[in-house]
């Protein structure tokens, strides 16, 4: 029993001085409601890279997922991945971060709604990995993003006076999650996102 689930290194660690590490995220992110996703499809021969998104349908039409976007230099701020220590095991916070830049009814309705939801997000990294695969982040897909804090400051100048809007997954157990899709053996992971999309409009 005590060899269970036992992880060991498998891989030097080090700088890759031809694609070096940088910082930020692009001003576009991919919601859908955890509850509405069927499953993950995740790639053979690596556990931390999904490849499809299943939605459940209703009366025959699957269920949408919805784009976050956001202007600024700096984009989602606050997003962010912890490890936690556990007396078991050690797991992960995810941390989503977001502004609803309106105050209104229509505002207030998808507020109440992020409020007591349960979330699973695409981030879009600017930095990609040496093989393109870090491109695309996925938050909550294990334990689901659920609302740690929601506040509005009128003055506030990093909201123009909308709505900052944490979500927060706790207790998962990968440090990180990609998703790179395929078709025809061409990645067009950020198409296929866009073809899951329904805004509403």
């Amino acid at each position: 029993m005590s060899n269970i689930c036992q992880k060991v290194i498998t891989s030097c660690v080090g700088a890759d001085c031809n694609n070096t590490i940088f910082t930020g995220m692009e001003g576009k992110a991919w919601i859908m409601n955890k509850t509405e996703v069927d499953s993950f499809t995740f790639d053979a021969s690596n556990p931390n890279l999904i490849t499809a998104i299943t939605m459940k349908e209703n009366e025959g039409v699957a269920y949408p997922i919805y784009t976050i976007d956001q202007l600024g230099k700096t984009p989602f701020t606050g997003t962010n991945t912890s490890m936690t220590e556990g007396n078991v095991q050690n797991a992960f916070t995810e941390t989503f971060a977001f502004v609803v830049p309106d105050n209104s009814p229509t505002a207030a309705m998808l507020l109440d709604n992020v409020a007591n939801g349960r979330f699973c997000v695409v981030v879009k990294n600017e930095y990609t990995g040496a093989d393109g695969k870090g491109k695309f982040q996925v938050l909550g897909a294990k334990k689901g993003l659920v609302c740690s804090a929601m506040e509005r400051d009128a003055y506030s100048e990093d909201t123009n006076g909308g709505w900052a809007v944490t979500l927060t997954a706790e207790g998962t157990p990968n440090s990180a999650l990609f998703i790179e899709h395929t078709t025809n053996s061409t990645v067009d992971t950020e198409s296929y996102l866009d073809s899951l999309v329904d805004c509403g409009d």
